[in-house]
Order: C-alpha cells, then sequence, then structure tokens
C-alpha cells in the first residue's frame, strides 16, 4: 500500500539537510575553524590546490566564500572552485553547480548549473546523483521516477547517507520500485549502524511489517537487536572536524599525485575512514554552505 506520498518521503528524508548555500543563510552555519584549529590544514590544501587537486580546492573555495578559516574573499572562492571544475574534479563541478544554482558568490545561472550537475552525475558523485533523484522524484512521473531510482541506487553503493534513506523509503513503500521490505531494512539498518537516528523510526516500521509475516524470524531479531543499539559517537565537533581536515591532507599528500607536475585528481571527495558494510559517505550534499557541511554532509 502506498502510504505516503513521493513529495512526503522528500520532505521527511530532507529533514537532517541543511540550509541551502545561498548569501543569505551561509552565515548562519556553525563554523569549525579558527585561527589555531584548522589554518594550518587550509594553508596545506592550499598548496595542494595549486599543485593540481580538485578536491582541496573544493574545500579552500568554501572556506574563501564563508570565511570559515581564511578570511572570506568570493574572488578566491570563485578562482580555486573554477580551478577544480576545469579539472574535472567531481566536487569542484558540483559544488559549482550548487552556487550558480542558489546565486551563491556567483550571478544565479540555472541552465550551467542543470549542465554542471549533469557533468557531475556523469562523473559518479554521489551528491550530484542524489540531487537529480530528488527533482526526478518531484515530477511523479512514472519514467522519471525509475530513473530517480537508479541514480538512488548509484548514490547508495556510495554509501551516500542521504540516499540510502531515500532509497529505503521507496522500496519500504513500493514506490518506482518493486516493494522489497529486507533490502529496505538493510539500508535503514546500516544507517543506524553509523549513527544516523533519523532512520530509525523506518527500521522499526519495516521491522514490525516483517514480523507480521512470519517469514523472517531471524532478520528480525537481528534488526531489533540494531533498533535497540545505542551508537556511541566521539563528541566535540570542532575536533572531528579538524581531523578530518587533517585526514583529508595526509590523503592527498601520500597518493604522490600532487606534485609541481600534478595536473588533476583521482580521488573522489571525503569518503568513509574506514570503508565497510556498515559506513556512510560524508561527501557533501545539495545543500552544503560551509566546510563544515562540506565534510560532514549537512549530517
Amino acid at each position: 500500500m502506498r502510504l505516503l506520498s513521493i513529495s512526503a518521503l522528500i520532505l521527511v528524508s530532507s529533514i537532517s539537510i541543511s540550509l541551502p548555500a545561498t548569501a543569505q543563510n551561509a552565515g548562519n552555519n556553525e563554523q569549525i575553524c579558527t585561527e589555531t584549529d584548522c589554518t594550518k590544514e587550509l594553508r596545506k590544501l592550499m598548496r595542494l590546490a595549486r599543485a593540481g587537486s580538485g578536491d582541496a580546492a573544493a574545500i579552500v573555495a568554501m572556506s574563501y566564500a564563508t570565511g570559515d578559516g581564511l578570511e572570506q574573499n568570493t574572488s578566491q572562492a570563485l578562482r580555486y572552485l573554477r580551478q577544480g571544475v576545469r579539472q574535472r574534479n567531481p566536487m569542484s563541478v558540483y559544488l559549482m553547480s550548487d552556487w550558480l544554482r542558489n546565486g551563491f558568490v556567483i550571478e544565479q545561472d540555472i541552465a550551467e548549473a542543470d549542465r554542471l550537475l549533469e557533468q557531475a552525475i556523469s562523473l559518479n558523485y554521489a551528491p550530484a546523483q542524489y540531487s537529480k533523484a530528488v527533482t526526478l522524484l518531484q515530477t511523479e512521473d512514472p519514467t522519471q521516477i525509475e530513473q530517480a531510482v537508479v541514480l538512488l541506487e548509484q548514490a547508495s553503493e556510495q554509501k551516500l547517507a542521504t540516499s540510502m534513506l531515500l532509497l529505503g523509503q521507496l522500496k519500504q513503500h513500493g514506490i518506482g520500485t518493486e516493494k522489497d521490505l529486507v533490502a529496505a531494512a538493510e539500508l535503514f539498518k546500516r544507517l543506524v549502524l553509523t549513527g544516523q537516528t533519523q532512520a530509525k523510526p523506518y527500521l522499526a516500521e519495516v521491522s514490525a511489517e516483517l514480523a507480521a509475516s512470519n517469514e523472517h524470524a531471524e532478520l528480525v531479531k537481528d534488526l531489533q537487536q540494531v533498533e535497540n543499539i545505542e551508537v556511541i559517537r566521539v563528541t566535540g565537533q570542532q575536533i572531528q572536524m579538524n581531523n578530518m581536515l587533517a585526514g583529508l591532507v595526509k590523503r592527498l599528500n601520500s597518493s604522490g599525485l600532487y606534485d609541481s607536475r600534478s595536473v588533476g585528481s583521482r580521488i573522489r571527495g571525503v569518503s568513509c575512514e574506514q570503508s565497510g558494510s556498515n559506513c556512510a559517505s560524508i561527501k557533501p550534499d545539495s545543500s552544503s554552505s560551509s566546510i563544515n557541511q562540506v565534510l560532514s554532509g549537512g549530517q
């Protein structure tokens, strides 16, 4: 039974996503850098950006755009982001699309934003796939919805939490795809185990529905155990984000790709530190308007 409209599913799945990247609200986002906690890492990222890292260019651009860690400078923000776009770096291409769509730092240009979004999708960038999927779902056109499900599946394979949550709900209710409670349960389970608490109510719903059929007793038992798990996270957002910046610097340096002869990046953003079956991506989503959100995906 179709319990929720597509629009309602999108709204619920977007609750944890922060404000759009507009000049008006960018200053409202919590900044995570101070002169002592991440300026050093940002300076290293600037050098890596000049040496060819598009990921570093995107982070530096956001720092300049929001004044988080570096003195706000929109011309420098655009310079670094355009550099990443020229290198066809997925994160940079997607952020430029987002800025153009929202008129953030640069004049709004929807046509160019759409073109860059498609480019980011072609580069297999999960946040772009999710953003396009949401747009297609909102049309409520069956053929478009099928395409949206494919994009959500691609993004979920890369462990993007927002895509996993929305795809799970579509599978739970059989919207745009066959109803598959087992697959939905697996998506919600993985999210809950990584601390995505917004997935808990959906895990409980699916668990209850599976329990009513008496066909998945072992699975239901496992799901109920997951429901009761309290995921403990290290507190201190600034410490966490600073460590993530330092980790990004370390990975880019250790790749050996970014010396004076480097021309581009093969690294696709800031992914799970320890990739595994129970892991959710921390790539930026369609609402990234601070370094915090770029690193955490607005979660």
